[in-house]
C-alpha cells in the first residue's frame, strides 16, 4: 500500500499536478527573484553580479527591445528606469517551471507588474541561467505581457 502511494505521488509530481515544494525554494528561482526586484529598483551593481556580462541576451516586451552584453541591458535598464520613475513592483511568482541540470536552469512563471499606481499587468517570464563555478548567471530572458481572455478557445466561444 505504501507503495502504491509513493508511486501515484510520483507520477503526479511528472505528469505536473502536484506543484513540488522545492521549486518554490530553489536557488534559481530566489536568484530569478532578486534579479527582477533589482531591475525594479534600477540596481545596476546587483544586475551586474547576476548576469554573464558577455553573453547575455534579453528579449523585453517590445520587438525592438533586444539587448546583447552588459552594457546594451544597462542601457534598457536605464530607460526603463526614466520611463518608471522608481514605481515598478513586481508580484509573486506563478506558475513556476523549473528545468536544472548541473550547468544549466530554465525557470518559466508568470509575474504581476505595476508601476506608476496602474493596475498590474500579468507578465510570462523565460530565462535561462548557467553554472559558473559556485554561481548561477543570467545569459538568457525573454519576457512578454500576455493577453487575459483572448485563447483560442474563449473567442471560439463567442458568439
Amino acid at each position: 500500500m505504501k507503495l502504491m502511494k509513493m508511486r501515484i505521488l510520483t507520477a503526479l509530481l511528472l505528469t505536473g499536478f502536484v506543484s513540488p515544494a522545492w521549486a518554490q525554494d530553489s536557488e534559481i528561482q530566489k536568484q530569478t527573484r532578486v534579479f527582477l526586484d533589482a531591475y525594479a529598483r534600477g540596481d545596476r551593481q546587483v544586475i551586474l553580479t547576476l548576469i554573464d556580462q558577455e553573453n547575455i541576451m534579453m528579449y523585453g516586451s517590445d520587438a525592438a527591445e533586444i539587448v546583447h552584453g552588459s552594457a546594451a541591458l544597462l542601457k534598457l535598464v536605464t530607460a526603463d528606469q526614466r520611463l518608471w520613475g522608481g514605481s515598478a513592483r513586481f508580484g509573486a511568482m506563478e506558475h513556476v517551471s523549473l528545468v536544472q541540470n548541473h550547468s544549466f536552469a530554465s525557470i518559466l512563471f508568470d509575474i504581476s507588474f505595476s508601476v506608476g499606481g496602474r493596475p498590474p499587468v500579468p507578465v510570462r517570464v523565460a530565462a535561462i541561467w548557467k553554472r559558473e563555478g559556485k554561481r548561477w548567471l543570467l545569459v538568457q530572458s525573454s519576457n512578454a505581457v500576455v493577453t487575459e481572455h483572448q485563447s483560442a478557445t474563449e473567442l471560439l466561444q463567442q458568439p
